[in-house]
């Protein structure tokens, strides 16, 4: 379960609740994050300070760190102390100046930040976040975009700013150099923060522009399917920004893998709305509706992209199931992955026809007796998910209706073929105790499992995944909090509370939250 504190809990469910939606868009040129060849500043606090994570798309700090500087080392539960020695350990930082400006806020020399590209971008403009934690910004600044040739693109000095996240700069055409030159800060005796430089424009919609959204995230308890989670919104284009006709709109700036954050937050505290994130999804299609003065842009996942790359290999090569994921999503390049410690103990000869890495990785998956799925930050999951301690509880007073209960059919046998090579296979059978008459289920195409031992390993591991075939499905209010493989509890009108694992989450935004929730449990 996403995590929350006890006053969003209690919000959620409240007799009266408001939810309000937020999307924040990214139309920046995903080239040019990856082409950034360099980036340099006039000063940096070396033990903290993490300029590299200035475009990697994450616009908020983990903590809010201690230093040495005038109120920002209150003991009073607001800030948290930094690892000097393990600075990963202290998550998203991005760039913090070593000098500390005067009580004015001026600095006595500006501090820059250069970024420096290996080709040449185009995008819909500049976006800087600075530190967004505390309201704390640049007032007085100045942005620079040079050609290869060093020649001015275009620049702009700001003064009596007020925003922590601003855009300073319109549209750029064939900028090699980035130059940032704070001068002034908004807070005296502090350093110059700046947690993000995204080269287009972010786009935040809320109530006032956000039309709709619904998003989708599935899981199969026996990898036998691999759904992606996909995120849909309508947002308000009255301006015509993403006409395709508008020479000054966004469209042509418009690009696939750009990133897109879906949340819902509920108010709690007395206004403070605490948000919970649906997913960090990448731009894959979108259409401008004309008729009806709206745009919808369809978002996915990595996993997705992995059906991009192939994968081969006709000869043993033998490793790890865990280190076979590692080599797939290397070759994807893919980062944001969770491979369950489970996989490094189970070897396989790698050996598998021509077939695309998504598919691969559903291999290993089931090879691995593991659900595969991903997870809200977008990251690839391997997992061996079990029944524990339920996370939450529906109940009546936020169902419309009873939930609906399916039985799935009985599984009698699992048949698993292995193969010692791409010629050369046997197979292994599992039979349930005590079933007459019911499904065989046959695994026969999987070339990762080499022995008998492992098929019959996965054999039985599938068996136990199809013991849960009552498949609950509930109309209710919603929790955005619950995730894939949260176990629940259950009211229904015949006695004690049934449990079951969520496998399929369906919210739909429009002002207000409906939400559609599926989960699998073993029969009472």
């Amino acid at each position: 379960m996403y995590p929350v504190t006890q006053p969003y809990k209690d919000a959620i469910y409240a007799d009266e609740r408001r939810i309000i939606g937020r999307v924040t868009f990214d139309i920046s040129d995903v080239t040019a994050a990856e082409d950034v060849s360099s980036i340099t500043t006039s000063t940096e606090l070396a033990t903290l300070s993490q300029k590299a994570q200035l475009n990697n798309n994450e616009r908020s700090a983990t903590w809010n760190l201690a230093t040495n500087e005038q109120d920002r080392f209150r003991l009073d539960g607001s800030f948290s102390f930094p690892d000097d020695v393990t600075p990963a350990n202290n998550g998203e930082v991005g760039y913090i100046s070593s000098a500390i400006c005067n009580a004015d806020g001026t600095f006595t020399t500006p501090q820059t930040i250069t970024i420096v590209f290996g080709g040449d971008h185009s995008s819909a403009g500049l976006t800087i976040t600075f530190d967004q934690f505390n309201d704390e910004y640049a007032t007085d600044y100045t942005v620079t975009a040079y050609t290869a040739a060093d020649a001015v693109i275009d620049t702009v000095t700001v003064t009596g700013n007020n925003k922590a996240l601003v855009v300073p700069l319109g549209q750029l055409l064939n900028y090699r150099k980035i130059v940032v030159s704070i001068s002034k800060w908004n807070v005296g005796n502090r350093r110059a923060r700046v947690m993000e430089i995204d080269f287009g424009i972010v786009e935040v919609y809320t109530d006032d522009s956000l039309i709709s959204f619904n998003m989708i995230e599935e899981m199969d308890m026996t990898s036998g399917l691999l759904p992606s989670p996909e995120f849909r919104f309508t947002v308000d284009n009255s301006d015509r920004l993403f006409n395709i006709l508008n020479p000054t709109g966004f469209y042509k700036y418009l690009q696939q893998r750009q990133q897109v954050i879906a949340e819902l937050g509920v108010p709690v505290n007395g206004g403070w709305i605490e948000y919970i994130r649906l997913g960090n999804y990448l731009l894959w299609e979108w259409t401008s509706e004309e008729g009806s003065l709206t745009a919808t842009f369809t978002a996915r996942t990595n996993l997705d992209l992995m059906a991009n790359y192939t994968y081969e290999q006709l000869t043993a090569s033998s490793k790890s199931l865990g280190a076979l994921a590692v080599q797939v999503f290397g070759q994807c390049g893919i980062e944001n992955y969770s491979i369950d410690p489970a996989l490094n103990s189970i070897t396989t000869n790698s050996m598998a026809e021509k077939t695309d890495c998504r598919t691969l990785l559903q291999m290993i998956a089931i090879a691995g007796r593991c659900n595969l799925f991903v997870t809200r930050n977008n990251t690839i999951t391997f997992k061996r998910v079990s029944f524990g301690t339920a996370a939450d509880r529906v109940d009546f007073d936020n169902a419309y209706n009873e939930p609906k209960i399916e039985l799935e059919r009985v599984t009698k046998q699992v048949e698993v073929t292995y193969w010692s090579n791409l010629n050369t296979s046997g197979i292994s059978t599992v039979t349930a105790v005590g079933i007459d008459l019911g499904d065989t289920i046959k695994l026969e195409k999987n070339t990762l499992i080499n022995t008998s031992t492992v098929a019959t390993d996965v054999a039985n591991w599938i068996m136990a995944q199809k013991q849960f075939r009552a498949k609950y499905s509930m109309n209710w209010r919603g929790n955005p909090a619950h995730e894939l493989a949260d176990v629940i509890d259950i009211e229904n009108s015949y006695g004690d509370d049934t449990s079951g694992m969520i496998t399929k989450t369906d919210l739909t935004y429009q002002g207000y939250l409906q939400a559609r929730t599926e989960a699998k449990g073993a029969p009472n």
